[in-house]
């Protein structure tokens, strides 16, 4: 036939065929012998005619007794048993097929209705994030953060649907921090954010001391003054965000994008900025003492009064002093400060 392929006629395949051919030869085989039997019998058989009425009479007997036992063994022998063990085997296979289809169909149906109430809760407080007065704003801004603290035990789902919900109500409060006007809910929002503690996989393990809000889009977000203290941003985006008076102490930012950020006053001390580009980001009197800044990028940006004291530019330090070890233009290491590693890089005044 078009369009297949003939299987190759491997051992195995021509095993199978020899033992098929077998067992059907040794099938016709019995039947011939059994029908040579019955013939040879038959061959046999006299035509006397006393013989037959004799043969007659011991068949009818033979016949009535066959028929007594065929009543006694439907009413109450073997065959009955067997009947009846079949009935209930075929009833109750029946019974229990669909009493089973039942039971899954019930908790397919109940697990479909708690998804849809789960959704529908949530999508309550997204109206309510959205809502026209500040303080239901707020009050939504809570609730997400309360989600990110402790997952609703209530909402009984599989861990990849809570990381998925958790993922989401991130995703939702970094964008309503972008849109949001009023101080006051903008605060509940970046607060809500650095809600979510993860736990490690090994059990009764303690939350991290860290917030999760890794790879976060926060670009144009307004958070002026907020406290993101120990709060893991890698790779986080804050192109243009408002960040004056922002404080990111002991905070990770390894690999984020502050450029063209307002930075003004915000404190970054001890904050991990290996690979943080600032570029053209204004961190006027920001202070950066004791920051890790190991391939951190300055270009074009503003950083009048930014305090470098002890800020780790390449290690190891010299003496915990605000001094570093830096590679001059000719491949060799000299030591020089912060302010002055700065300055020969063109950023400063």
């Amino acid at each position: 036939m078009a369009g297949l392929t003939a299987m190759p006629l491997t051992r195995r395949n021509l095993a199978i065929i020899a033992i098929v051919l077998a067992v059907l030869a040794g099938v016709f085989g019995v039947g011939w012998y059994l029908q040579l039997q019955i013939d040879r019998e038959l061959s046999r058989f006299s035509l006397d005619p006393s013989r037959l009425q004799y043969e007659k009479n011991l068949g009818e007997v033979a016949k009535l007794r066959a028929e007594i036992q065929q009543i006694r063994s439907d009413t109450s022998g073997s065959l009955f048993w067997l009947k009846m063990v079949a009935l209930f085997v075929t009833v109750g296979g029946a019974v229990g097929g669909y009493l089973a289809g039942l039971r899954s169909t019930t908790r397919q149906r109940l697990r479909f209705e708690r998804r849809r109430d789960i959704d529908v809760a949530y999508q309550s407080i997204l109206s309510e994030l959205a809502g026209d007065k500040e303080l239901i704003r707020a009050a939504a801004a809570v609730k997400l953060g309360g989600i990110l603290k402790e997952f609703p035990a209530v909402w009984r789902v599989g861990a990849a649907r809570r990381q998925e919900m958790i993922d989401l109500t991130k995703r939702v409060l970094a964008a309503s921090l972008s849109i949001e006007t009023d101080p006051t809910v903008l605060k509940a929002l970046a607060a809500a954010l650095a809600m979510h503690h993860p736990r490690p996989p090994a059990a009764g393990a303690p939350p991290s001391a860290l917030a999760d809000c890794r790879e976060l889009d926060l670009s144009r977000a307004r958070a002026t003054d907020v406290y993101w203290a120990k709060v893991d941003f890698t790779y986080a985006d804050f192109y243009g965000a408002q960040l004056s008076r922002a404080s990111f102490r002991r905070a990770v930012l390894r690999g984020a994008q502050f450029r063209e950020a307002a930075l003004r006053d915000a404190v970054l001390a001890d904050a991990d900025c290996s690979g943080t580009s600032f570029k053209l980001a204004d961190l006027t009197n920001a202070d950066l003492s004791g920051a890790r800044l190991d391939g951190a990028s300055f270009e074009g940006a503003q950083v009048h009064g930014v305090n470098l004291a002890g800020a780790r530019l390449e290690s190891p330090l010299r003496n915990g002093t605000e001094e570093v070890v830096a590679a001059a233009p000719t491949g060799e290491r000299e030591t020089m400060t912060a302010i002055e590693w700065l300055r020969r890089h063109g950023i400063g005044s």
